[in-house]
């Protein structure tokens, strides 16, 4: 059960990012759960949550977001590994109902809001109600076996900005910068590292990055991909640039043991 929902609620992002099945999965497991009970200890450089974390697993198996407009109806294959979802956005959606992962491009062809979506008895086909005054017929089988993704062949994107960029760096020098931090506790904040920062310097001028994406990821001035928040954490989540959210309660983040970047594979070594 316990690992279930660890890939449930963490498998997409690790797919996206090997490394940080360490590095977000798992600080942010549930603190009675079976792997971080286990396993919480041998990565202590990775982010502590200080405030807002939960307990046990929640009820909530799974957020799925991609429709741009209301979901009006959604319905399971009959073998329940399929989700079918219709929107106002005028499109249908297939996902994987273990992963909430899109299965591939929206379906198109309705030119109004779909009211209704089911699939067959069998699973092979899904049927469609819009307010276009037309319902589709659409065949599931041959677009899951054209699209359904194929983890070995899922392309790992590196967390790190190019190693050449740190040859052009002086360690030295310091900036002005305001702490990277996602806690009202400044002690909390990550290590200040040139390579990180220096590429776009006064960048805090108009923050782009360091800030919640819509997807979960924190991403650096050069989209290194720093850590994942998952979807139950990111109400009220911190900015760089926010002091304090109120009411408290939401989730805090210690970042002052975190390695990342190169040093990322260092995260279960204590003497880091």
């Amino acid at each position: 059960m316990d690992v279930r929902r660890f890939i449930q609620v963490f498998g997409g992002m690790i797919l996206h990012s090997t490394p940080h099945l360490y590095l977000s999965a798992l600080p942010f497991s549930p603190v009675n759960s079976t792997i971080a009970t286990k396993f919480t200890a041998r990565f202590p450089n990775s982010l502590r949550l200080v405030r807002g974390w939960d307990l046990n697993w929640t009820v909530v198996e799974a957020i799925i977001t991609g429709h741009t407009d209301a979901v009006q109806s959604v319905s399971f294959s009959p073998d329940g590994t399929h989700i079918a979802s219709g929107s106002e956005d005028d499109t249908v959606w297939l996902w994987n109902a273990a992963t909430g992962q899109p299965l591939g491009e929206p379906l198109k062809g309705h030119t109004g809001p779909v009211f209704s979506v089911s699939f067959s008895p069998d699973g092979t086909r899904i049927a469609s109600g819009s307010c276009d005054n037309t319902v589709r017929l659409m065949r599931v089988l041959p677009f899951l076996e054209s699209r359904e993704p194929d983890s070995s062949a899922s392309p790992f994107h590196r967390c790190t900005a190019p190693p050449t960029q740190e040859t052009h760096i002086t360690p030295t020098k310091t900036f002005d910068y305001l702490p990277i931090s996602f806690s009202p506790c400044l002690k909390h904040a990550l290590p200040n590292p040139p390579y990180l920062l220096e590429p776009t310097s006064g960048h805090h001028s108009n923050p782009t990055f360091f800030l919640l994406q819509p997807d979960g990821w924190i991403m650096g001035p050069n989209h290194e991909l720093l850590f994942w928040v998952p979807p139950a954490s990111r109400p009220a989540f911190y900015s760089p640039d926010t002091a304090m959210v109120i009411p408290r309660g939401g989730v805090e983040l210690d970042l002052s043991c975190m390695v990342h970047g190169t040093r990322w594979s260092s995260c279960g070594d204590a003497s880091a």
